[in-house]
């Protein structure tokens, strides 16, 4: 593994768990490779597989769930976490991973709840955070929602998950100035994502700051050269500036 080699690792893991099948860790850990290799259905195989053999451990349907979440199959990930919740009902992080299933699944309200079950839990869980506000915004309740995430940043108050996702409700909610500051945090944190690039852009450009608005977006097309739309937004508010 720590040569790069990873079909010689699943060649050594899968010997291992021929020899000595009575192993969790040899199981996850061939699993996790199968995934890295790019063999989803192999890694779902060895999860589900190792899921009926150790029974007690969560890992394996935390896992499987995970990875049916990947493929667009919420509704069962849902069902599948839940088996790994009956193993371990007190892990935030389980419960925070529910959530998010619960918001794609459609069930919004159970995915805010959820997210709060994990938050009595662990006060800091961001995931949670996350989740629960974007139950909320599905709800409606955009006021709630910006309360979840400041209550999560009096908590983490340098995390770039939660300032990036309250720039992004600020816009949404036309507090432009209030926007352009969360983002700004986030450039400090993570200055080389281009999706954060973009949301300044978007920020300066309601706040008429045209020029900035231009340079935020060419900096995230630098960064990622594949994504159309900052290009026709940078060409939108270079439109717009030289009329």
């Amino acid at each position: 593994m720590e040569s790069g080699d990873t079909r010689g690792a699943i060649f050594c893991y899968s010997e291992s768990v021929r020899i000595r099948p009575d192993v969790p860790d040899v199981w996850y850990n061939l699993g996790c490779l199968f995934e890295k290799n790019g063999e989803t259905n192999e890694a779902l195989t060895t999860h589900t597989t190792a899921a009926k053999m150790f029974p007690a451990d969560f890992r394996f349907p935390a896992e499987h769930a995970r990875l049916l979440a990947e493929s667009g199959k919420y509704a069962d990930a849902v069902t599948t976490i839940s088996d790994a919740l009956v193993i371990s009902p007190y892990s935030p992080a389980l419960l925070a991973n529910k959530a998010g299933y619960l918001v794609f699944a459609g069930d919004t309200k159970g995915a805010r709840d959820t997210a709060d079950e994990a938050l009595s839990i662990d006060p800091a869980c961001v995931p949670a955070y996350l989740h629960k506000a974007h139950a909320l915004i599905l709800l409606g309740k955009r006021n709630e929602a910006k309360e979840t995430l400041n209550a999560g940043l009096a908590v983490v108050p340098d995390d770039f998950r939660l300032l990036k996702m309250q720039a992004n409700l600020y816009l949404r909610c036309s507090e432009y100035a209030a926007g352009l500051s969360s983002i700004e945090k986030v450039l400090l944190l993570t200055p080389d994502d281009a999706e954060s690039w973009s949301i300044k852009g978007a920020a300066c450009a309601y706040l008429n700051q045209k020029e900035s608005a231009v340079l935020a977006f060419e900096r995230a097309m630098k960064l990622d050269p594949k994504e159309k739309s900052y290009r026709q937004n940078r060409d939108a508010v270079k439109k717009g500036y030289e009329k």
